[in-house]
């Protein structure tokens, strides 16, 4: 079956050539290999001219000007022109068995949108992390199956994946809004569009953590819960409603992640009207009278009568469940 492999980059010089000899050492080689330079100013180009003369397969997009993570990655997908697709950041790299793996399941499963394996966690100088893998039977989901696993987050040991092209074109590719939780909003698209997906808990590539320098995972909150609610109140209560399902779900998980991701609202790096944006992010996301209380007491500086076992509010919860277990 031909195989593209679509590789967004920007400014990852470092690692850009690992990740593309690790495409080109699979055990079943791809039939085509697509770069998409969002107009990297360190030395990416060099690498790619240089890389571009010794593999054929290589075809190499120089972008005339920025367009954003997203954008970009859209460009490589839809150029891509065969009938599989993975999607591969450069930054990360494939274990050589990951093409042969995952073709093999989307040919096993031909109603899968895309596959998926588990993935090795390493750091910025290569070094091994912990491995991840899903909680979930090996082998197909089924869409609805999907749809309502979607419910707990993005269903993914990491963004590392392959694609049947038919699954892209029929949720339009990429078309969240929001700058953050874009791949899990396509994941449901796809899932809505009628497409399962397929699992093996085989680690088949390497996913690179970053220690969060200037805490940057933390500034892109905002974006996080707002990326949230979309996929909430967009896709996921579309599927929901055109099948008939009851919203409840969705009303109590949107309150789980609000309650969550309140904790941000005790942190240190943001100034008072980040906070209040923040909350109000989070009322939208989900305005019960837990969230509510949940963010009253962040912002009070009372979060330890929430946080880990010893938070009142969790010892209260546990106490409760082991007196329903008891009667």
């Amino acid at each position: 079956m031909p195989i593209s492999v679509c590789i967004p980059t920007f400014n990852q010089g470092p690692y850009l050539e690992q990740c593309i000899r690790s495409v080109m050492g699979q055990t079943v080689r791809p039939d085509e290999v697509i770069v998409s330079n969002d107009c990297s100013t360190d030395e990416t180009r060099a690498i790619l001219d240089r890389l571009s003369q010794e593999f054929d397969i290589l075809h190499v997009i120089h972008q005339e000007h920025n367009l954003g993570m997203v954008k970009n990655t859209n460009t490589c997908l839809q150029t891509a022109q065969y009938e599989f697709i993975v999607k591969l950041d450069s930054d990360d790299y494939l274990l050589p068995r990951y093409v042969e793996a995952l073709s093999g399941l989307l040919k096993q499963h031909p109603e899968a949108g895309y596959a998926h394996g588990s993935v090795q966690e390493i750091d910025g100088d290569g070094h091994k992390g912990k491995v991840r893998r899903l909680h979930r039977p090996t082998g197909f989901q089924t869409s609805p199956e999907a749809l309502r696993a979607s419910c707990n987050g993005y269903q993914v040991a990491a963004n590392i994946i392959m694609f049947r092209k038919a699954a892209l074109e029929a949720a339009a590719f990429i078309t969240s809004r929001v700058h953050f939780a874009e791949d899990f909003f396509l994941s449901v698209e796809i899932a809505n569009a009628g497409f399962g997906n397929a699992y093996t808990p085989e680690v088949l590539s390497c996913y690179r953590v970053w220690a969060d320098a200037g805490n940057v995972r933390q500034r892109r909150k905002l974006n996080e819960i707002n990326g949230l609610r979309i996929i909430f109140d967009e896709p996921l209560r579309t599927s929901f409603t055109q099948r008939g399902w009851s919203l409840r779900p969705l009303e109590k998980k949107k309150e789980q992640f609000a309650c969550t991701h309140a904790d941000c609202l005790q942190w240190r790096i943001y100034t008072q009207p980040e906070k209040d944006e923040l909350e109000a992010a989070l009322y939208q996301l989900s305005a019960t009278p837990k969230v509510k209380l949940y963010t009253f007491l962040y912002k009070s500086g009372f979060g330890g009568l929430i946080d880990g076992p010893t938070g009142v509010l969790n010892k209260a919860k546990q106490a409760a469940k082991s007196l329903l277990a008891a009667k």
